[in-house]
């Protein structure tokens, strides 16, 4: 496990960059620097951005859960709570709920779990020409589909006609490193991820092939592992007759 400033640390010594030696590491926090090595503390807290935002990794989803509104279909990430957390999702990227073998769910609250469903997944374009037209827009059922809107709120249909307990998963937004003891959510084994791409920025600013190739093939190597280890297994669908 791998802190902010260690990785800056980790990231100056392979670049040879002044005062990067282990015996006297560099540098000494990421608060406040200036030249060379807050262009490093940058690189690394780019890097990381990167990183998280290059796949669905599993380790940036979580459970979410809310209870509804009678007469109200739709709900910003705002007032949905994160099971881990018990407290509103503070960093959203993108709802998971078109996933076939864990689809969200929901139960009426007052008749408890034992009468949960499944909800049906619909896009936007066509969940709105089914329930965003005529008489339907007043009725008020148990809902049976759910979507998310161009706002990214969730959109439920029918309209709730009671409260009932949704849930299902979404996607965090990237973890932003700021001070020196933030340890990324990054698997630990995979830290050293964080640190070849740092580099890559640092030999293409200074035109240091050298440093940029060994980047590289350790960047390779550890996606390559960090992409079967946290990437959505491959699932083979049924027959078809």
């Amino acid at each position: 496990m791998a802190t902010f400033l260690k990785i800056c640390q980790n990231v100056a010594r392979e670049c040879s960059v002044a005062g990067g030696a282990d015996a006297s590491p560099r540098p000494t926090t990421v608060v406040g620097q200036s030249g060379e090595l807050n262009r490093i503390v940058n690189w690394v807290r780019d890097a990381y951005i990167e990183i998280q935002g290059a796949r669905d990794w599993r380790w940036l989803r979580k459970d979410f859960t809310f209870d509804t509104v009678s007469g109200t279909d739709t709900y910003a990430y705002s007032v949905i709570t994160d099971v881990d957390d018990s407290a509103v999702i503070s960093r959203f990227r993108a709802w998971r709920l078109n996933d076939r073998m864990n689809p969200p769910k929901i139960y009426l609250t007052s008749a408890g779990v034992g009468g949960q469903s499944y909800l049906v997944f619909s896009r936007w374009d066509r969940f709105s020409s089914v329930y965003k037209i005529g008489a339907i827009q007043d009725q008020t059922s148990q809902p049976i589909t759910i979507t998310y809107n161009p706002k990214d709120e969730i959109v439920l249909g029918m309209t709730p006609n009671d409260i009932y307990t949704v849930t299902g998963s979404y996607y965090l937004s990237a973890q932003i490193l700021a001070a020196d003891a933030d340890v990324p959510e990054l698997p630990a084994m995979f830290h050293d991820l964080i640190k070849y791409q740092a580099m890559m920025y640092y030999g293409l600013f200074e035109s240091a092939p050298e440093i940029i190739s060994r980047a590289q093939i350790g960047a390779a190597r550890l996606m390559n592992q960090l992409k079967r280890d946290q990437e959505p297994k491959m699932r083979f669908g049924g027959p078809l007759a």
